[in-house]
């Protein structure tokens, strides 16, 4: 629902995202929505949120001081409306400085979102907007907080592949997989804990092959939460941080037999460092991995789907209905896009159920449908054709930062001939 549009009367927007590891730089989908509004004549301050946490990743906040500062700052700069990611700092006293002016776009589940303050739930039932990419995460909120429904809004992520000239670039991979690893040192240390304790060795097994049937904890937890809980306890970390972890570790194993089933066929497969891991353990890890450059940019990505026949996509463990970034992406690019079917898939929400998508159940079925469409060209190409014609310009960049500032409450009308916006980085550093 909108509230009340505003007559404009800055060209300054907010952005708070979050950026991970080192450098600072926000990942190709915010840097791509931020450049929407920079497009748009905006000026845009982007806020690291996770430099404001307490944990430095997306929990509390720092301190009361600095949370003064950045209100007042907030408040003096009069922003046409602020974009969050994830929730990304969602508090009472920031959405009050903006007087509600604000979305946020929630991309994850709850245990990957920011949670500045005690309450999980606190940021929902401020009032401000929220555009889950979603039905899983739509569906949580609302049962979380149904007096929400009015400010929640289902929104598909978006893409600027429409604007690619596809046919100009040739086909380089058979089949192309981008996908990160998504277990590190920390996860592993835990694991060895498990070595010298074989009942947290049993229990966590158990809770493994909850994660592998369910995708969560939820059903075990009400059966056995009695002998779950004293070993989530020892090793010194909340349930839903143990969840995520073994969300984590069920994903890891599922695309690692992802690799040794497509390998043989022609896999590239780019990532984060984390495959290192693999490339230890599997000649088939070794061999489809792509080395060079990370990828940092959106068209580094649209490069690498252009380039390939197939495209897969296999979400992590976690996620059950969510229209993942790169559907979109792939939908509008020369490869057929390869999904894992889910109950009720959003793309059917979104494009009916004669999307033309081709969809897998397991590693098993992903490796024979790739076969097929690797040899049956006339029948790949013409679902990829299909595919193409169903992203428009409704779902370019441009047209999802606008549906975002009128979900705000706010619209804009993008003046004659602006000039490009200026892109400011903030910091808790620049409000110590």
């Amino acid at each position: 629902m909108m509230v009340g549009a505003m007559a404009l009367s800055s060209p300054d927007l907010a952005f708070f995202g979050y950026a991970w590891g080192v450098g600072g730089y926000l990942d190709s989908y915010m840097q791509e929505t931020v450049n929407a509004y920079l497009d748009l004549g905006l000026n845009v301050d982007v806020y690291l949120a996770n430099y404001f946490s307490a944990d430095g990743a997306t929990s509390g906040f720092k301190d009361d001081f600095l949370l003064d500062r950045l209100v007042r700052y907030i408040r003096e700069r009069d922003y046409i409306a602020a974009i969050s990611i994830n929730n990304a700092l969602v508090m009472e006293d920031v959405v009050e400085a903006l007087e509600g002016r604000l979305t946020s776009i929630i991309v994850d589940d709850f245990n990957h979102l920011f949670c500045h303050e005690a309450d999980r739930f606190a940021a929902f039932r401020l009032p401000a907007h929220f555009a889950p990419i979603g039905s899983q995460f739509e569906r949580a909120i609302l049962s979380a907080i149904p007096d929400a429904a009015n400010r929640v809004c289902f929104l598909t992520p978006a893409t600027a592949g429409m604007h690619v000239r596809r046919s100009e670039i040739p086909s380089i991979y058979p089949i192309s997989w981008i996908a990160s690893m998504t277990t590190d040192d920390w996860a592993e240390g835990i694991m060895l804990r498990l070595l010298s304790d074989p009942r947290a060795h049993e229990i966590v097994g158990i809770c493994l092959l909850a994660i592998e049937q369910t995708g969560n904890l939820t059903n075990i937890l009400q059966t056995f939460g009695h002998a779950i809980l004293p070993v989530v306890n020892s090793l010194g970390i909340e349930i839903q941080v143990f969840e995520m972890l073994l969300q984590n570790v069920r994903t890891s194993r599922d695309r690692m037999e992802v690799v040794r089933r497509l390998s043989p066929h022609g896999l590239a497969l780019f990532g984060n460092s984390a495959w290192a891991k693999g490339m230890l353990l599997s000649d088939n890890v070794y061999k489809s991995f792509k080395p060079g450059a990370p990828i940092r940019t959106h068209q580094d990505l649209l490069n690498i789907y252009n380039s390939s026949k197939l495209a897969i996509n296999q979400p992590q463990a976690s996620i059950t209905e969510s229209f993942q970034y790169r559907l979109l992406d792939v939908m509008s690019s020369n490869a057929l896009l390869v999904t894992r079917r889910t109950p009720e898939p959003d793309l059917y929400r979104v494009f009916g159920p004669d999307c033309p998508v081709v969809m897998f159940d397991d590693a098993e079925d992903l490796e024979k449908v790739c076969i097929y469409y690797l040899t049956h060209e006339d029948e790949r190409a013409a679902r990829v054709a299909a595919c193409n014609s169903l992203v428009g310009e409704e779902f370019s960049f441009r047209s999802r930062a606008l549906d975002y500032l009128r979900l705000a409450g706010v619209n804009f009308t993008q003046p004659n001939l602006p000039s490009r916006g200026r892109m400011q980085l903030l910091t808790n550093e620049i409000f110590a």
